[in-house]
């Protein structure tokens, strides 16, 4: 027996991106696989809900473990206004459960499942989806599928596709301090270990 399709709510508020290029959305598909896309086959926008976690993921993704090598990163953070329908939400461990998905693939180092997963989602109608960070744990991240054109922060859009997008301060490095609050590679995520605790809690007393 099939999956039951997912439940898709909308998705109103803002969030935040950092880059190393000087544009913050994608048109073309993504040449890097990522969490949610295979390389080359479809555009996805990583966003983050928390303001410190679009660092948080490139400090992970590049593998820098002291202050001075993230020191010399040179990131642009952007502020996105969003308004989108259809998202997945799977931004806990226990909505990913309860709608079919294991907790564990959300945040594991090897991110198949979760590119399989995007796959399914985006045959369902989905445009996005909501996930814990890999990177930060206790942060939420949003990643939508499809390419996004960014427009001025006091525009109107017009089309689906059409994001206001803002540009905080100039290009510099990662907060300081942020290095030792990473998730790095082969860590264990302090969420899951939470929800994994809390499971079994359940089970114990029930």
């Amino acid at each position: 027996m099939g999956r039951r399709r997912p439940s898709l709510t909308s998705w109103e508020g803002t969030a935040y991106r950092a880059t190393t290029y000087d544009v913050p959305l994608w048109v073309r598909p993504n040449r890097r696989p990522g969490r949610w896309n295979f390389a080359r086959e479809l555009s996805a926008q990583y966003l983050c809900l928390d303001v410190d976690a679009p660092f948080a993921e490139l400090i992970r993704n590049e593998q820098l473990r002291t202050e001075r090598d993230a020191a010399m990163l040179r990131v642009s953070l952007w502020e996105v206004r969003l308004f989108e329908s259809a998202i997945a939400d799977y931004g806990t461990f226990e909505k990913a459960e309860a709608a079919g998905f294991p907790a564990k693939a959300l945040v594991d180092d090897d991110r198949e499942r979760c590119q399989h997963e995007a796959r399914w989602l985006i045959e369902c109608g989905a445009r996005g989806v909501l996930a814990p960070s890999a990177a930060l744990p206790g942060t939420v991240n949003l990643t939508l599928f499809g390419p996004r054109v960014e427009v001025p922060w006091q525009s109107e859009t017009k089309l689906s596709s059409e994001v206001r997008v803002r540009r905080i301060g100039g290009k510099g490095p990662p907060p300081t301090g942020l290095v030792d609050r990473v998730r790095h590679y082969g860590d264990p995520h302090a969420g899951l270990e939470a929800h994994r605790q809390a499971v079994r809690a359940r089970r114990s007393a029930g």
